[in-house]
C-alpha cells in the first residue's frame, strides 16, 4: 500500500509533532510509553517529519505518560469512567490505556477529526465531536451524572487567556468533579511564536496567544470559581533524569519563568463553584528563590 498524503497545515499540523516524538520513544530500551500504533501511523503517512520537526524530544512522551498515569488513575476512582480529549489530533492514548469501561469522547476541528477517522481504527467505546473545544454544545455528549476527565494537551496555548477562564468555569458549572490535564508555555516561548518560531528551518510553529509562568499558574486557578489544583509540575519534573540539563536550569528563577512549560492537573469542587474550596497540595520544586 503506498503512503496516504494529508493536507494540513496550521495548528492541525501540529497534531503530527507529538506523533512523530512517540512513535520516536518507541525505539528507546528505557522508553516512557508503549504507543506501536504511532509507529505504525508515522510509517504510513507521507511527511518528512525529520525535516519539519528536527530531532526527537523527551517533551510530548512526558506529557504522554503522565496523562496516561493520571487518567488511568481517574477510571480506578469512579464509577463511570468518562474521557473528554479536547483538540485530540492524531493522540492515540485510547489505545494505549485500553481500557474497557472508558467512554471517550474525542473533540476536535473538522479537519483533525477527518484526519483521525481516515488513519485511526474504529474504536467501539470512542464518540468524535467536530468542533472547537470553545463550542460547548460538546458538553451534551457527556453522559448526564458523570465527572468526567477532560484532556486539553498542547490546546490551551492557542487560545486566548479568557478563553480558557471562560471555557473552564463552563466545565466547574457543569460537571461538578470533573477533573482537567493540560500544558503551558511561557509567556517569552508564546511572544516568539507570535513573530514566527522557526523549530526548524523548514518548520515554523503556529501563533500561540496564551503563555503563563510555571510561578503564575496556581493563581490563575484560583481565580477561576469551583476550581482547585491538584498538581503543577514542570515538564522535568516526572522523569528528571530524561530532562537534563533543564531539570537544573528550573532552579533559576528567571530561567523558569521564561522557559519552563508546566503540566497542570486541576479538579472541580464537588460543592457550588462559588464556594471557595480547601486548596490542594501542589507539588513544586525547590526553587529556591
Amino acid at each position: 500500500m503506498g503512503k496516504i498524503d494529508l493536507q494540513l497545515s496550521g495548528v492541525p499540523e501540529t497534531m503530527l509533532w507529538p506523533l512523530w516524538n512517540r512513535a520516536a520513544e518507541m525505539r528507546r530500551n528505557t522508553r516512557l510509553i508503549e504507543d506501536p500504533l504511532a509507529v505504525e501511523l508515522v510509517g504510513r503517512i507521507n511527511y518528512d517529519f525529520q525535516r519539519s520537526f528536527g530531532k526527537p524530544t523527551a517533551f510530548h512522551p512526558i506529557r504522554a505518560r503522565v496523562t496516561d498515569d493520571l487518567i488511568a488513575d481517574y477510571a480506578k476512582r469512579v464509577e463511570t469512567p468518562v474521557v473528554v480529549a479536547l483538540g485530540e489530533g492524531l493522540e492515540t492514548q485510547l489505545w494505549r490505556l485500553d481500557h474497557p469501561d472508558i467512554q471517550w469522547i474525542s473533540v476536535d476541528v473538522p479537519d483533525a477529526i477527518a484526519t483521525r477517522n481516515s488513519l485511526l481504527p474504529d474504536h467501539p467505546n470512542a464518540t468524535c465531536i467536530d468542533c472547537s473545544a470553545l463550542d460547548i454544545s460538546w458538553m451534551d455528549h457527556v453522559p448526564s451524572g458523570t465527572s468526567p476527565f477532560i484532556t486539553a494537551a498542547g490546546l490551551f496555548m492557542y487560545f486566548e487567556a479568557e478563553e480558557i477562564r471562560s471555557l473552564m468555569t463552563t466545565i466547574g458549572k457543569r460537571f461538578p468533579g470533573a477533573e482537567l490535564f493540560f500544558d503551558t508555555i511561557t509567556p517569552f516561548v508564546s511572544k516568539k511564536t507570535l513573530k514566527g518560531a522557526k523549530v526548524t528551518k523548514h518548520y515554523t510553529a503556529p501563533a500561540m496567544p496564551w503563555g503563563i509562568s510555571f510561578d503564575d499558574l496556581p493563581s490563575f486557578i484560583a481565580g477561576i470559581p469551583g476550581w482547585d489544583p491538584v498538581s503543577i509540575q514542570t515538564y522535568t519534573d516526572p522523569f528528571p533524569s530524561r530532562m537534563r540539563p533543564y531539570n537544573w536550569l528550573k532552579h533559576i528563577g528567571p530561567i523558569r519563568r521564561a522557559f519552563a512549560g508546566s503540566l497542570v492537573h486541576a479538579r472541580v469542587s464537588r460543592g457550588s463553584p462559588s464556594q471557595p474550596a480547601d486548596k490542594a497540595t501542589i507539588p513544586r520544586p525547590n526553587t529556591g528563590d
